[in-house]
Parts: C-alpha cells; sequence; structure tokens
C-alpha cells in the first residue's frame, strides 16, 4: 500500500493535486480485516495482509470477530462463487459502533465497509469497483465526500484550512467542526457525516484524497482530533506478566506427558490442553486468586472481548469462567499467551523466565505435534486450519465499545521496571521454574503464589 502524504505540511504539491480528476473520502475508524474466498473457505487476516489469519484461538480468546465470521459464511453459494479466489477484499469491520476512537451513531451495514481490492499485486481504490463488490457482498463501502475536480472556492478553502493555525481553527470553525466544514464544502447537501446521525462527526481524524486512476493517498489532518488513551499501562503489564510466571512456574510440576490430549484440529487440541492445565492450575490456587486483589482493564469488560465459551469444550474450564471474572482474565491471559514463542520479556519476566516460557510453549507444541500425526500436521497445513461454518456456528450479544486485543501477549510487550507491592502471599507456596528469579519476583511482588 502506497505512503500517504499529508497535504498540511505538504503544500507546494496542492496544485498539481487540484488541477486532476480526484476522489475525497472521509477516513472511517473501524477494525481493518483482509478477507479472501479460495473456493472452500474464508481466510481473514487482521490489521495487515502481512498478518498471521485469524485462527480457532483467536476467536475463542473474545467475541470480537462473531458478527463478519457469520456475516461471510452466510453468503449464499452464488455470491461466493463470483469472488475472485486471489483477491483480498479490505474492510473497516465494526463490531459495535466505536472499534476505536470516533464513537459513530450507526454500524455500517452487516457491519463492513469495502475500502480497497488486493488483486495479488496491487491494492484497487476504484469507486466503481467497490460499489460493484459492496452491492455483491451487501456491504457499505468508502463514504464518498466528493468526485471531481475542484472548484476554485473549494480550492481556496481547502488552502485556507492548511494554512490555519490550530488556536485561529477553533475561530473558523466557531460552534461547527472540521467534519462539517469539509462536509458542507465538498457536499454541502449532506446533512450529517457517515455513520452519523443529524450531526456530523465531531472527532474525524483526517479526509483521504486520491487521484483518479493512481495508486497515491494523501491526507488532510484534523489538528482537534482526540485520540482515546490506550489501557496498556504498568500496572496491567505487571499483572499480566505475574500472572503468566505463576501458572508457568505451576506447570514445572506437572507431569505434561500423562495429561490427554483430545480434538481432531491443532487449534482446538491446544485449547482443550490449556483447559486441563488450567483446571488443574486453579485447583491448586483458587483461594489465593480470591484474596488477590488486581484490577481487570477495563477493555475486558466489553462483551466483544469476553471468552467466546462456545468455543470452549471443557466444561469445568467454562464454569470457571461463568463463576468469576478474575478467573475468566486469567484464563484468557494463559489461553493467548502459550500458543507460540516470543521474543521479549515483558514486565517482570527476565531474559532466563523468557527462555523458560519459550521452553515449555515448544513442550506443548510437541505433545500437539505428536498427537496430530505428522501425516494429520501436513494435511492441516495444505488444506488450512480454519473451516469455520462447517466445525461450528458463533453465537453473540450485544457488543461493547472498546479497543481490538487479538493478542494478549503482544498487548503487554512492553519491558517494565515499576515495582509494584501489596500481593500478600503464603511463605509455603513456592514453585521450581527457577528459583532465583522467582524469589526475585516474589521480593517485588509480596510473593503471591
Amino acid at each position: 500500500m502506497a505512503k500517504m502524504i499529508i497535504l498540511n505540511e505538504n503544500e507546494d504539491i496542492l496544485d498539481e493535486i487540484f488541477s486532476k480528476e480526484i476522489v475525497i473520502f472521509e477516513d472511517i475508524q473501524g477494525s481493518k480485516i483482509y478477507v479472501n474466498w479460495d473456493g472452500e473457505n474464508f481466510t481473514i487476516k487482521p490489521k495487515s495482509l502481512n498478518a498471521e489469519p485469524i485462527n480457532i484461538v483467536d476467536l475463542a480468546l473474545q467475541r470480537y470477530y462473531n458478527k463478519a465470521i457469520n456475516f461471510l459464511y452466510s453468503l449464499d453459494d452464488r455470491i461466493k462463487s463470483l469472488l475472485p479466489k486471489n483477491w483480498y477484499f479490505c474492510f473497516e469491520y465494526f463490531p459495535d459502533n466505536q472499534p476505536a476512537n470516533i464513537d459513530y451513531d450507526y454500524t455500517p451495514k452487516n457491519n463492513l465497509i469495502l475500502t480497497g481490492i488486493y488483486k495479488g499485486k496491487k491494492f484497487n481504490y476504484s469507486v466503481d469497483e467497490l460499489r460493484e463488490y459492496s452491492k455483491l457482498i451487501s456491504t457499505d463501502y468508502l463514504p464518498i465526500m466528493f468526485k471531481g475536480k475542484l472548484n476554485e472556492p473549494q480550492i481556496e478553502a481547502v488552502k485556507y484550512f492548511i494554512n490555519t493555525s490550530v488556536v485561529d481553527l477553533e475561530y473558523v470553525f466557531g460552534e461547527n467542526n472540521f467534519g462539517f466544514f469539509f462536509y458542507k464544502l465538498l457536499n454541502p447537501k449532506c446533512d450529517s457525516s457517515f455513520l452519523m446521525k443529524d450531526d456530523f462527526q465531531d472527532n474525524i481524524e483526517k479526509l483521504i484524497v486520491r487521484i483518479d486512476g493512481k495508486d497515491k493517498s494523501f491526507q488532510i489532518l484534523n489538528p482537534l482530533y482526540e485520540r482515546i488513551s490506550g489501557a496498556n499501562n504498568t500496572e496491567f503489564t505487571e499483572i499480566y506478566s505475574l500472572l503468566l510466571v505463576n501458572f508457568l512456574d505451576y506447570c514445572q510440576l506437572i507431569d505434561l506427558d500423562a495429561i490427554p490430549v483430545s480434538g481432531d484440529k491443532r487449534d482446538i487440541m491446544y485449547i482443550n490442553l490449556i483447559s486441563r492445565l488450567y483446571n488443574m492450575y486453579i485447583l491448586e490456587t483458587e483461594e489465593d486468586i480470591d484474596t488477590f486483589e488486581f484490577t481487570i482493564p477495563k477493555f475486558f469488560n466489553k462483551d466483544k472481548f469476553k471468552i467466546n465459551t462456545e468455543l470452549i469444550e471443557n466444561k469445568l474450564t467454562k464454569s470457571h469462567i461463568a463463576d468469576n471474572p478474575k478467573l475468566e482474565y486469567i484464563f484468557k491471559v494463559i489461553l493467548g499467551s502459550f500458543n507460540k514463542e516470543r521474543k521479549k520479556p515483558i514486565g517482570l519476566f527476565t531474559d532466563k523466565t523468557l527462555e523458560l516460557f519459550n521452553i515449555f510453549v515448544n513442550k506443548l507444541n510437541k505433545k500437539i505435534d505428536h498427537a496430530l500425526g505428522k501425516l494429520h500436521e501436513d494435511e492441516l497445513s495444505q488444506n488450512g486450519l480454519l473451516d469455520f461454518d462447517k466445525y461450528y456456528n458463533i453465537k453473540y450479544d450485544v457488543d461493547g465499545s472498546g479497543d481490538v486485543y487479538p493478542d494478549v501477549y503482544d498487548e503487554f510487550e512492553a519491558p517494565s521496571d515499576k515495582k509494584k507491592k501489596g500481593m500478600d502471599k503464603k511463605d509455603d507456596d513456592t514453585f521450581g521454574v527457577d528459583e532465583d528469579d522467582i524469589e526475585d519476583i516474589k521480593k517485588r511482588d509480596g510473593g503471591f503464589l
């Protein structure tokens, strides 16, 4: 995808751009997903084409993608047959009306906005083609504010905006805002901005300008845009890493070979194995967890970030999740962290703890590999791991609002040396990861577990 040039900082190219046929649209803040239909299954990648496809473990961790998965697999076979097999369709996905920083009044048609099509070598943003495929798939498409050549008053107004200081912009806008200014300038018949009810969005981050037929984009930034502060802070990072250390420490004391593995797919085997380990861990530590006071991140209280219990087979695990928000959060932390090796320490992790973490991840993977058998594993890699419509039918409740946290570990992957206090624990509970590391952590954190 071509790099966007900020017009606020590059006034010298304005005349060249505004002398051509252009398309201007509001930058919509959904959750970006890239969707491919290979003739049998959908591949869905979050955030980037370079990302790993969403798998069953990702879906078990949260209900965030339920609506998109359900809708895509509900498409008629005739419609799916018309989707080129080597294309990726880029959507802005809305699990609710605030997937990021902007609070909208509505969600788009079937929770999706088609914003681009990747045809194997480059992206295509043809308005006509986006309109055609969005109509076929039954979604919205990019909210076009303007298409054509700007007239002289419009060009002068845009230049005036770009050359006005932030302080003076408040005077220019008056009781109105960035959205009102540009919608009335470019499309005066509009009474509201996209996904808004009789109003203009007051926190649009930017407008996108494209020269018709060229793979180059420009941005007009809103200097008054306000970003919601993230929930990733030192306290959550240290609590998160402490939960991982304690679970990892407990797992050093058990005979992993003695624990059965069930399921017919790698992801399902992983979920079932983690569920068994989690149940054993809770049996040993539930009393201490009850007395351990920690704050669950606010985002986790949103329905869309809750565990997808439809994908959890273990009844005891489901019972723990239903009984106690702390136990549900701990399961989310564990399930979302031990499915792959990690490169960087987080929070209370040392380099040695990270090494032990990765050793245990490898043990889990080898156990699952053995259960699958090499032939079955090769078959899965060839045919794809996802077969959503045949394997299950996800149900969902009404979602809340908040940011996306598809990978729990990555969201907290930031070193921290802030010390936590006040986590009381009995002296007789010790673990066997590495005595020096664990003792150091206990001294810092009051000896929890």
